[in-house]
């Protein structure tokens, strides 16, 4: 069967469904496309007859070099077809980055002068369309019962051993096997819980499912996302809403509730001189582009929910929230300290809401952030965000651009318009956390490096593409901008953000995530002299400093006690690369929501989380609290 983000994409190509929905097929920037979907697996097949031998190894390499972004399990090529397989989940069951897949493989084979009109068979340009062993192609009729030329063939006329064995036309045999990939960059943490395991723990909330689910709703509907500051809504209207209706809520299952003037609030239970907390936040980035539902309108398909900030970070609270209502109503549990659930509204721009907060209220002595992963995370990279800015020239060829919605976001999509045109062209990436830049495809790098070769190929030149070609091009490390570096908690990683350019000015903001021992005063002096030699100004807009903990210390001790109960595993604590609210606030660590193998989800479109997984995390971190708290 094919699924449903397939069937959906066929249909906004207006493709055809073949052999009782087995697959898919159509034209595709007129390239012949037949898709189909097996088990967990979407598979795109194209001709790459006529493919010269070197531009089939440069292919080759491109599908090496891309396999993380473009989320491929593997590639195979034989009998001038190429079949490209990726999990469905690759595309977060929408038909939009199924669409922009295409375009980046499209792109490289115009890239590469692979014509589309070719006879699979012989290689010459042909204008009958057929399913030629069941894949739509071009072919000449005259060509059925020939022997063809394969250029896709890994054999070379001088060694006789390394003819192909004979094979049934329709069988495909495997080049390069390249391995799942992994769904997020920092999971270093061993194994899942089984799905069996997970809906057990669930099911311990069972009775509580519904009205959750209600409360999610609510808490989804408001766009929380940074506005103009008022006077009474100091990151927006918006979040102060969405504070609002968190506290009402709070208030409704009986908790003392307090709101710290709309910057950020808390929900407290017990008595006790001290206090332990979890940290959360309610304000989400912006929805982007990419959704085939509405962002901001809770989507649920089974055990399935979609809708910006179900994961990131509406989703965690609420089932923190929860799980305190459990401890709260469970009459045998006296707890030593007091228990705090600290929500903000401006974790996803700098976490000025914390930095209040520690300024007028009581610190926990220890707790979590559910704003990462499991199990407990012992270390976070530093961030910083550096604006790279440059003076236009009257011969730079761009007359403006804008691209990105936020700087901790990998861009999906840029605006470029050039003095010589009217219209502003668009490039187009995928969408990931600028923590894990691998995962995505930076819509900015993408275009810096065609308009690199389009304006060189006119005799133009701008020469901030030629400095972001020089400083970042592709990237992911920040070698050739001297930030890169390693030590055990990870490497650097760079993601340029975003992009404005108008008549005085270019500028590109980029987050880096570094590692503890990274020297910030030394990587500031590199930093200049390299940006120095293509007039560029480095200007470092904010540092937020590394978090570690020791792997010993009673709360990281008792938290992957927790976990490690709860699930069956043997976790270890992680260093990871994302900024939680752990560093905002001390003795604080992150700890979930999301489960060692889950997909990368949050900041992208169509942003989800299994219900199972949230009401499991209260069951975590319902005892979490209650051990912290005796």
């Amino acid at each position: 069967m094919i699924s449903n983000t397939l069937l959906k994409f066929a249909a906004s190509q207006n493709w055809h469904v073949a052999n009782e929905d087995e697959y898919v097929f159509g034209k595709f920037h007129d390239y012949c496309i037949t898709a189909k979907t097996d088990d967990v697996l979407t598979s795109f097949f194209t001709s790459i007859a006529g493919i010269a031998p070197e531009d089939l190894i440069e292919l080759t390499t491109w599908l090496e070099q891309t396999r993380f972004p473009l989320k491929l399990v593997d590639y195979e090529m034989t009998d001038n077809f190429i079949a490209i397989r990726a999990k469905d989940t690759a595309f977060s069951g929408t038909a939009k980055q199924m669409e922009t897949f295409l375009e980046l493989f499209t792109d490289k084979l115009k890239a590469l002068e692979v014509d589309p009109g070719l006879c699979v068979i012989c290689g010459l340009p042909a204008d009958e369309l057929a399913l030629y062993v069941g894949l739509y192609c071009h072919f000449h009729p005259d060509c059925i019962d020939k022997e063809g030329y394969d250029f896709t063939s890994i054999a070379t006329e001088d060694d006789p051993e390394s003819e192909k064995e004979d094979k049934e036309s329709d069988e495909l045999v495997m080049l390069t096997p390249m391995g799942d990939i992994p769904a997020n960059e920092d999971d270093e943490s061993g194994d899942r819980p089984d799905k069996e395991r997970i809906s057990a723990l669930a099911q311990e909330f069972s009775g509580d499912r519904e009205q959750f689910l209600d409360d999610l709703r609510r808490l989804c509907a408001v766009p929380s996302v940074d506005g103009t500051p008022e006077d009474s809504a100091p990151f927006g209207r918006e979040t102060k809403r969405v504070l609002e209706v968190f506290l009402d809520m709070a208030s409704g299952m009986g908790f003392k509730t307090v709101n710290l003037g709309n910057v950020a609030g808390y929900v407290e239970m017990g008595k006790g001189n001290e206090m332990v907390a979890a940290v959360c936040h309610l304000d989400v980035v912006p929805a982007g582009s990419g959704w085939e539902s509405d962002p901001f309108k809770l989507l649920i398909e089974g055990d399935k929910v979609t809708a910006r900030g179900v994961n990131d970070n509406k989703g965690p609270c609420l089932a923190t929230l929860y799980a305190m209502k459990a401890l709260k109503d469970d009459a045998d549990f006296s707890p030593k300290r007091r228990i705090r659930l600290i929500v903000g509204l401006n974790e996803e721009k700098g976490m000025a809401c914390m930095k209040h907060y520690r300024d007028v209220e009581e610190l926990p002595v220890a707790g979590f952030t559910p704003d990462a992963q499991f199990p407990a995370i012992y270390a976070e990279k530093g961030i910083a965000s550096i604006a790279l800015s440059q003076k236009r020239g009257v011969s730079d060829a761009i007359s403006s651009a804008r691209g990105g919605a936020a700087v901790n976001m990998v861009p999906s999509d840029v605006e470029v318009t050039l003095k010589e045109e009217n219209e502003p062209r668009t490039y187009k990436g995928v969408s990931a956390h600028a923590s894990t830049p691998h995962l995505g495809v930076n819509a900015i790098s993408r275009a810096m490096e065609e308009l690199d070769r389009e304006l060189s190929e006119k005799g133009l030149t701008d020469r901030f593409v030629t400095a972001y070609r020089a400083l970042i091009g592709q990237e992911l490390d920040g070698q050739s901008l001297g930030l890169a570096y390693s030590d055990e908690t990870g490497d650097t990683t760079v993601n340029a953000g975003l992009l404005h350019i108008d008549e005085i000015e270019a500028r590109v903001t980029i987050n880096i995530r570094y590692p503890v021992s990274f020297d910030v005063d030394a990587a500031k002096e590199r930093l200049r002299n390299n940006a120095d030699a293509f007039d560029v100004k480095a200007e470092w807009i904010s540092v937020v400093e590394p978090l570690h903990l020791p792997k010993d210390s009673h709360l990281i001790s008792t938290l992957m006690n927790v976990y490690n109960e709860a699930t069956g595993l043997s976790g270890e604590a992680l260093a990871i690369g994302g900024g939680t609210y752990a560093r905002s606030l001390p003795n604080i660590c992150g700890f979930g929501p999301a489960f060692p193998g889950d997909p990368d989800v949050p900041h992208q479109a169509n942003e989800w989380m299994s219900v199972d997984s949230l009401l499991a995390g209260a069951v975590i971190y319902r005892e979490a609290l209650r051990r912290l708290a005796d």
